[in-house]
């Protein structure tokens, strides 16, 4: 593969952690043979020793076209065509055995559409163990510019448990599914002058919750503004999501919860501070994550993505910080500290650049 962009992802299932490693790109060719845009993954034990080997390694073509769409869940690894933040033609990927499918667009019940219900095209997000999560926007049989009547719905379906209708806060018609970690489902909701309007963490407050994955049910929530306009897609916060070992604490985006309270913490900008975009956090509170670098770029502009993939033309270090979860102090760490982007019991998962690198918890 040459001209290749990696991108590193770390899954759980069980007692086991996996590494997952794609590398976008294109084949070699030669003779008859055109050269071609792949997507190359390698799905590596987090306990190999020395040079690992992988337990299953996969290519899938792909369009140069349009973006690529990676996200990683402990149930699967979806890898689809992307094109503003909507995702189609997915393959999905199972960690654990190296199988793929294929997840075409659905479609989805929303109530209320004028006096009936009616049924909207919804695109695979990413995959949990309740199944595929998809998402979609109403733009028929709805008000879409604030006039008076029912307001058009941006929102969600996990597998066919639940619609994100079912449990929506009271006058938030805007659901974006932003990760899903374990038995848990983050949800970013927020209401905007007009359906049309992209959804945006800004100035405006955002209420992030934590949903039962199988029931809607919201058991922790947190309202944020930001001084950034970060947009709000579907995953976008998948690779910056992330549970304690002890199940206590989770962390996703720019926000914390305490499962056990219900309660959350916001770690966005304000006018004199910037953000943090987290990355790990232990049984004691004690979260890490990256200052958030608000370059101009669109990658900066996505709430919740960490710089997984690099591109070759940002080469600028991003730094550190931690964060304790119980008083909701942050401390910026020296510039050539790295920080943790997995942390289980036993064992810590560190990225710098293009190196991966694990090391024994005491």
């Amino acid at each position: 593969m040459s001209s290749a962009r990696t991108g590193v992802f770390v899954v759980t299932r069980g007692d086991i952690e996996r590494v997952i490693i794609a590398r976008l790109g294109k084949t070699g060719g030669g003779g008859l043979t055109k050269k071609g845009d792949t997507t190359a993954v390698d799905i590596v034990p987090a306990s190999s020793r020395a040079q690992a080997k992988a337990d299953h390694s996969l290519d899938l073509p792909t369009s140069a076209d349009r973006g690529i769409s990676l996200i990683a869940t402990d149930t699967g690894f979806l890898v689809g065509a992307s094109d503003d933040g909507v995702t189609s033609d997915a393959t999905v990927i199972d960690p654990a055995t190296g199988a793929k499918k294929s997840v075409k667009t659905q479609t989805a019940t929303v109530p209320k559409c004028g006096r009936v219900s009616c049924t909207v095209g919804s695109s695979p997000a990413f995959v949990t163990e309740a199944g595929v999560v998809t998402a979609f926007r109403q733009t028929k049989d709805c008000d879409q510019w604030g006039n008076g009547g029912t307001p058009c719905t941006t929102g969600f379906q996990v597998g066919d448990k639940w619609v994100s209708t079912s449990a929506a806060p009271d006058g938030m018609y805007t659901g974006i599914p932003i990760a899903a970690a374990g038995r848990y489902l983050i949800a970013a909701w927020n209401q905007t002058d007009f359906q049309t309007d992209r959804p945006v963490l800004g100035d405006r407050k955002t209420l992030f919750a934590v949903h039962d994955l199988h029931s809607g049910k919201s058991l922790a929530a947190v309202s944020c503004s930001s001084a950034e306009e970060l947009t709000l897609q579907p995953g976008s916060a998948q690779t910056s999501t992330r549970i304690a070992p002890n199940g206590r604490y989770l962390i996703s985006g720019q926000t914390a919860f305490d499962l056990s309270s219900g309660t959350g913490r916001c770690y966005t900008s304000t006018q004199t501070r910037k953000g943090v975009d987290l990355t790990a956090v232990d049984d004691t509170g004690t979260a890490y994550g990256l200052i958030h670098n608000s370059g101009g770029t669109d990658a900066s502009k996505l709430y919740g993505r960490l710089p997984i993939v690099q591109d070759g033309t940002d080469s600028t270090p991003r730094q550190g910080a931690r964060v304790a979860l119980s008083t909701g102090a942050v401390e910026a760490l020296e510039a050539s500290a790295e920080v943790p982007v997995y942390l289980d019991a036993s064992l810590g998962l560190f990225r710098s650049r293009d190196v991966l690198a694990a090391y024994t918890r005491k």
